[in-house]
């Protein structure tokens, strides 16, 4: 059970979870203050905008994997999506998850979408631990 503060209440958030083992996709925390240290370089992953998973790491995926295609056009609503946990999956099928240490995070500034391609634009933080 947690509890999440809005503008003029508080609401307790309850209900049915998963255990789940894996990597989070792009997340958000708690808002408060946090210690970190950010890198000061400038971090840029450049990943392919559509493909088959299986075509760039055969041995991970499988062709029930699919395809994946990051910047999709929804004709009914008129508007571009951008299918956020496909990201982890083409990082980990390209070979371009970072390899970073426990307590660091990669935080993604911008995604450069182009063509045939996306730039995710970033630095790597470490938490610092409270004393």
């Amino acid at each position: 059970m947690s509890k999440s503060k809005t503008k003029n209440d508080e609401v307790e958030i309850t209900g049915k979870f998963t255990d789940v083992v894996g990597t989070p996709t792009i997340l958000l925390l708690p808002a408060r203050n946090y210690k970190f240290k950010v890198f000061e370089e400038n971090f840029v992953i450049t990943i392919p905008r559509k493909g088959k998973y299986v075509d760039f790491d055969g041995k991970m995926f499988s062709e029930g994997d699919g395809e994946f295609n990051l910047l999709q056009y929804d004709k009914s609503k008129k508007q571009h999506v951008v299918f956020l946990p496909s990201l982890t999956k083409i990082l980990f099928a390209t070979g371009q998850y970072p390899d970073l240490k426990d307590g660091h995070a990669f935080v993604p500034l911008a995604f450069v979408i182009k063509k045939d391609e996306v730039e995710i634009v970033g630095n790597v933080i470490e938490m610092v631990k409270e004393s």
